[in-house]
């Protein structure tokens, strides 16, 4: 996929990082630079200067270029906003020991849903989450819990700038069925994902309010769709709403 030049060099750090984390699997120098559409020596001066202050780190055996841990402490002070690990992490536990699966902590960054705390499942087969992995946002069942609490004009710019790309063959790519989606979502208090994101895989997510009554992050307990747990579906919504509440309880008290 090509994209537009950049015409000075923040811009060009910023769609960089954008476009490095678009790729679960990273990204050589050669396929940055003809995705942004410059020379090889530019993106790697630009990718050299972000390695050295850990926005983006090297695979030495690939050279693949991956999001860096700065990169996930930006996101993490955002999870500030809903309070400290001590008032999250017992939630997470607590989710984990009731449905096995693993517990994540989500938050809004740059149209995505970033993975900014977890405790994982106890299973030997289980989702692969790693921290700092960005969900997309329309696939995934946190994802369309931020999503469901934009604005009507703050959706649209979302959908124009990132799209609804397919990710698997039950994603959804129409915006007026993500609409709809959303509407449920709104209403029924939480978001699911079944091998939306990821093929084999599926999840449930509930919205976590802060004190001024504003959705600033997403619980989700994700597993693979053969766990015993997604026979009745509504067990693990209902320990995840449970989180949510807990989270949001327990940041507001």
């Amino acid at each position: 996929m090509e994209t537009r030049s950049p015409t000075n060099s923040l811009e060009r750090a910023l769609l960089l990082l954008d476009i490095i984390a678009r790729e679960r699997e990273g990204l050589s120098n050669a396929d940055i630079s003809r995705r942004m559409a410059m020379a090889p020596s530019t993106s790697s001066y630009i990718l050299s200067r972000l390695e050295r202050e850990a926005y983006v780190r090297r695979d030495d055996r690939t050279g693949r270029y991956q999001i860096g841990m700065r990169l996930l402490e930006l996101a993490y002070g955002a999870l500030r906003t809903i309070g400290h690990r001590p008032i999250v992490e017992p939630a997470l536990h607590r989710l984990v020991e009731q449905t096995r699966l693993t517990a994540l902590i989500s938050v809004w960054v740059r149209g995505r849903a970033v993975v900014v705390d977890k405790v994982e499942s106890p299973e030997s087969i289980k989702l692969d989450v790693d921290l700092g992995y960005p969900h997309y946002a329309h696939s995934s069942a946190a994802g369309k819990v931020l999503l469901a609490n934009l604005s009507p004009d703050e959706f649209n710019v979302f959908v124009s700038e990132h799209g609804l790309p397919r990710r698997t063959a039950r994603t959804i790519t129409s915006k007026a069925k993500l609409q709809l989606e959303l509407e449920n979502v709104r209403r029924q208090g939480y978001a699911s994902s079944n091998e939306e994101e990821f093929i084999g895989g599926r999840a449930a997510a509930a919205p976590i309010v802060d004190g001024f009554g504003k959705v600033c992050a997403a619980v989700s307990a994700v597993g693979p769709t053969g766990h015993a747990i997604w026979e009745c579906p509504s067990d693990a919504i209902r320990c995840v709403k449970a989180a949510a509440r807990e989270i949001s309880r327990r940041w507001n008290g």
